[in-house]
């Protein structure tokens, strides 16, 4: 039944897919697991985006990033020397590889240890990134695929490593150290579209802030230099429009800011009425929209899709959080937001995938039931969306009092199958253009995919790249049989199973 809240203005939506169950088993999980999220001896609560607490400590607030160019004015320093050792660190186990069709691009990687590699979509090519005593979190790499930045964990300290990129084993090169800090620590790197600066958020004392920094280590930043800092606040998520433009989304309800910054956090233009439940605000690729949510109440509102000329505007209801992503080639809008008022109960985007045309308003349905994250391919053909399993998809069990998915997956030497750990969701990659599945699986996921990045997907999405360059296969970190992790490489065809390639709990491919 329509919701009267659509009007005229939105066409009844037609259905890609059969519908999958509606119990957000996984959402409950990824609620939970946000609560508590580790990397290395730096504990984080409240997940990457969530409103910092000025009551919990320092290590138990957390949020999400934006940036804006920012020239640091306190005085440069050297940064310390990182003795880089001739490489040691072993190659993937053999039984994690499998050979396959070598796709184009690297894929950086980081394994339980928080060592840093890169390997091509065979296992080959390996080469290390050594930083010794570091412990490394999510790799992100440059745009145009010639650096890689990450947030490291030290004893003593964290931050923000920026190596270039070999394209074999040999004597690996010192890290430039571009942000340290031992009570400011930084996560979530996003770079900025011209490779040049590395924008990351910090843990401040009560809020958090976005910094931004050069990479032709001219200066190592710390906590003190808040030249570098572009804005404040929590919670905090970003999208770049260019190389000196970020649009924001900071802070919650009728104190929130959306609107776009320049140079030192500067407003540009009137900031956008958006105060409804959701993360990262989303330009078109060419500017011409803008989508965000507003709000009717605290718990429901509208997806707002609108053309940056002011010609037209999109509503589409939207029950409990919202999640936006515009295909990276065209101006379609994918979205997940509740459909019904269960939704509204819910701490994440939890529902079914749809597909909007902001021209038409026409919306398309491209998968029903509780889809709980989402990835466009670089040529905007195809999206791969996670979903909660139904009923008769995943025995149930329980992890504390959250009842999840667990699949039982079959040993390939003996064929019997068993419980695997992690949490057990739907994937299917699903042709925009028609609606039609192109294959679809049960994979078995675990931490630190689960806590960490798959409740706020829409953020990591701009800045972390799960797709091969070529739009045929994407990587994901997954269980086999026997409880080991391992990144995989997944054909979106189904032309052939997920093929495991190296060990490691995070996997990113380059541009």
């Amino acid at each position: 039944m329509a919701d009267p809240r659509l009007g005229g203005e939105w066409q009844a939506p037609t259905t890609g897919r059969r519908g999958r169950g509606t119990r957000p088993w996984l959402a409950v999980v990824v609620v939970l697991a946000v609560g508590v999220l580790a990397f290395g001896a730096f504990a984080l609560g409240g997940g990457l985006h969530g409103a910092a607490e000025a009551s919990a400590s320092p290590s138990a607030r957390i949020a999400a990033s934006l940036p804006g160019e920012v020239t640091a004015s306190a005085p440069a320093e050297t940064a310390p020397a990182e003795t880089a050792p001739a490489e040691t660190t072993p190659g993937p186990s053999p039984s994690a590889v499998a050979s396959g069709p070598l796709l184009p691009g690297l894929i950086a990687i980081v394994d339980a240890s928080g060592a840093l590699f890169t390997l091509d979509s065979n296992g080959g090519s390996r080469a290390s990134y050594p930083a010794p005593g570091v412990a490394f979190g999510f790799p992100a790499w440059s745009p145009d695929g010639s650096h890689i930045a990450a947030v490291g964990q030290h004893e003593t300290d964290s931050a923000i490593y920026v190596f270039k990129v070999r394209r074999s084993a040999g004597a690996a090169t010192a890290p430039t150290v571009v942000y340290r800090s031992s009570d400011q620590p930084p996560f979530y790197v996003y770079w900025t579209p011209d490779s040049r600066q590395v924008s990351f958020l910090t843990q401040e004392p009560t809020e958090l802030a976005l910094r931004v920094a050069p990479v032709n280590g001219s200066t190592l930043l710390g906590g003190s230099d808040t030249a570098s800092i572009v804005r404040r606040g929590a919670p905090l998520y970003f999208q770049w429009v260019n190389a000196n433009r970020a649009l924001l989304h900071v802070g919650g309800g009728a104190d929130a800011f959306v609107g776009q910054v320049g140079p030192g956090g500067r407003a540009v233009g009137a900031p956008v009425d958006a105060k409804g439940l959701f993360r990262t605000a989303n330009f078109s690729h060419d500017a011409r929209y803008l989508a965000y949510a507003t709000s009717d109440t605290a718990t429901t509102g509208d997806v707002v899709v609108t053309a940056s000329n002011g010609s037209t505007t999109r509503r589409l209801p939207a029950f409990g959080p919202a999640a936006m992503l515009f295909d990276p080639t065209g101006d379609s809008l994918a979205t997940v937001v509740g459909d019904n008022p269960a939704a509204e109960a819910l701490k994440l985007p939890v529902g079914p995938l749809r597909l909007v045309d902001p021209a038409t308003g026409i919306v398309r349905t491209l998968v029903e039931g509780s889809v709980v994250g989402f990835f466009w391919a670089p040529d905007g053909k195809t999206i791969a969306a996670l979903h909660v399993l139904g009923p008769g998809q995943g025995p149930a069990a329980d992890v504390g009092d959250a009842p999840l998915a667990v699949a039982r997956l079959p040993d390939p030497r003996t064929g019997a199958t068993s419980d695997a750990p992690g949490s057990a969701v739907g994937l299917s990659f699903v042709d925009v253009s028609t609606g039609k599945v192109r294959s679809e699986r049960v994979v078995q996921l675990g931490d630190p995919f689960i806590s960490q990045l798959l409740p706020y997907f829409d953020q990591y999405a701009l800045s972390h790249s799960l797709w091969s360059p070529d739009s045929t296969s994407i990587v994901l970190p997954l269980f086999d049989s026997s409880g080991a992790f391992h990144p995989a490489i997944i054909p979106a065809d189904g032309s052939t199973d997920p093929r495991p390639f190296a060990d490691g709990s995070r996997a990113f491919w380059s541009p």
